[in-house]
């Protein structure tokens, strides 16, 4: 799991100065001889930010995957998938 929401704006200064990059997906799925799977979970709704618009920019151009979940069973399907 990424820890990307500081409880405040100390939290968030000591995080940022720990290597914390804006836009980085909420989860990272590492997997044996695969690419590593970026997880970004949005609402129905939800839309990207810009940070997290070039995130996902980076991670596929270094070899990851991106996907975004919007429902439990798209995360269920995802793992298995992934797993596969």
């Amino acid at each position: 799991m990424v820890h990307n929401t500081p409880r405040n704006k100390i939290d968030g200064a000591r995080l940022k100065a720990m290597g914390m990059v804006a836009g980085v997906s909420d989860m990272i799925y590492l997997r044996a001889n695969k690419p590593p799977l970026c997880i970004e979970l949005k609402t129905d709704g939800g839309r990207q930010a810009p940070a997290q618009i070039e995130w996902q920019r980076v991670a596929e151009a270094v070899g990851c995957e991106y996907i975004i979940i919007r429902s439990f069973d798209e995360f269920k399907e995802a793992i298995h998938t992934a797993n596969t």
